[in-house]
């Protein structure tokens, strides 16, 4: 594949006849073909950066669409509070986040200077990350200084990684490293899908714990120290860098060193957040809802995912085929548990705002925590669902893992929302109280 992009004969000039080559000569050419060992490589053409090209118009995207309901979410509280440092620099940073998240998309493709555009959309990728980190931890700090205090570590062992990827890239060319992660694409995707998922329900749930906080403290920042905000706050803070990484892997020179970065770091990483995300639903339906009825239903599912993969996690025998041979398909079956509509994030923004709203003084009734409930079953079932879709991988269990997660999430999705419908015609004195600041 990259003596291909390295060194590219012309047609029809197929040089001397191998007798004729001399063995110096020959290892001499096979030197110049090794970019993973040279450290560069040569690029000429427009197809050899059209890859990463994708990468860097997915990575906008996703921000863009999974960024832009979440601040104007979290600008509604702002607008009706005095303004404070916090405050400020939140909307500083929102507004920047969202120029250098939205202007690459609308930037012409030059078909005259493909390394001068492919690495300013590099940079302006590292930039749009570091911004949405600095907008997630002041719109945290709006609510309590110390989670500024308590994000600054996390942010900066992300920000000296960031160096030392620009620079890796810098010396050894970013669409290079993107290539040679070629036989890693299906999985940097799937990392990259439940990255943005964790990122973009951990924004939304942090603007609507804002709601119910800045009601109870009216507009002013608090000292108290909340463990559901601080698991949200670090989930949104790992996401955010998740995605980026997953968009412009670190040009590595070695084969070994980039599979572990993708098989180990990447992945556990991931997973790392998806728990923490997972453990803040958890802790705010305890809240709302009773809590040994939250309790009773995760250890349920905890148990019975644990057992599924337990049993099923082990190779099959030699007579049973894989159901997913290569990583495409395994990144096929991830795709399906992922929920791809807005929904899923307004639905984790009600839950943290309910949560919020319970420990500001409000009387929840009945109906508005079976709802609460509910959500909380559908983020549990589809974050189960993709790890679980993922890690199995014997044909004849696969199709229940697929089949009876995927029916068991679409009962409950509709259960929330049925519940939700009838919240808002039967009690909307409830959601008014939860979503009003003042």
């Amino acid at each position: 594949m990259y003596s291909a992009q390295v060194s590219r004969p012309q047609e029809k000039d197929f040089g001397p006849p191998v007798s004729q080559v001399s063995p110096a000569s020959f290892e001499e050419k096979m030197t110049v073909v090794k970019p993973s060992e040279s450290g560069l490589a040569d690029f000429n053409t427009p197809s050899d950066y059209a890859s990463l090209d994708m990468q860097l118009a997915q990575y906008f995207k996703k921000s863009a669409s999974g960024i832009i309901v979440p601040v104007l979410f979290g600008f509604l509280p702002l607008s009706s509070c005095n303004g404070t440092k916090a405050a400020i620099a939140f909307s500083v940073f929102a507004v920047l986040s969202l120029l250098f998240t939205v202007v690459p998309l609308c930037q012409r493709r030059q078909l005259d200077n493909h390394k001068r555009r492919i690495e300013m959309l590099c940079y302006a990728a590292y930039a749009s990350n570091i911004l949405l980190m600095c907008t997630a931890v002041c719109l945290a700090a709006v609510v309590n200084k110390k989670y500024s205090a308590l994000a600054s570590p996390l942010l900066l062992v992300f920000f000296v990684m960031f160096a030392i990827f620009i620079e890796c890239g810098h010396r050894n060319k970013f669409a290079w490293g993107a290539l040679e992660y070629e036989s890693q694409q299906s999985d940097l995707k799937f990392f990259f899908d439940l990255s943005s998922e964790v990122a973009q329900n951990a924004l939304t749930g942090l603007s609507g714990s804002l709601l119910g906080s800045m009601k109870n403290a009216g507009c002013l920042q608090g000292n108290s120290f909340r463990t559901t905000e601080g698991f949200i706050l670090y989930a949104v803070v790992m996401g955010l860098f998740l995605m980026l990484v997953c968009t412009i892997p670190p040009a590595l020179e070695f084969s070994s060193t980039r599979e572990k970065v993708v098989n180990r770091f990447l992945k556990w990483t991931a997973y790392f957040s998806l728990a923490l995300i997972s453990l803040a639903g958890l802790f705010a339906a305890a809240t709302v809802v009773q809590t040994y009825v939250v309790f009773a239903t995760v250890l349920i599912v905890a148990v019975g995912a644990f057992w599924f993969y337990m049993v099923h996690c082990s190779e099959p025998s030699e007579n049973v085929p894989l159901c997913w041979p290569d990583a495409k398909g395994r990144h096929a079956a991830g795709e399906r548990s992922l929920m791809w509509l807005g929904i899923h994030s307004v639905m984790f923004g009600t839950l943290m705002a309910s949560y919020s709203a319970v420990l500001s003084g409000q009387r929840l009734s009945a109906l508005y925590k079976a709802g609460v409930f509910f959500i909380f079953a559908v983020h549990l079932t589809n974050f189960s669902r993709m790890v679980l879709v993922r890690e199995v991988q014997d044909k004849g269990n696969e199709a229940w893992v697929v089949n009876v997660t995927g029916i068991a999430m679409v009962v409950l999705m509709l259960l929330a929302v049925l519940l939700l419908i009838l919240l808002a015609m039967l009690q909307p004195e409830q959601l008014r109280s939860t979503f009003k600041v003042a």
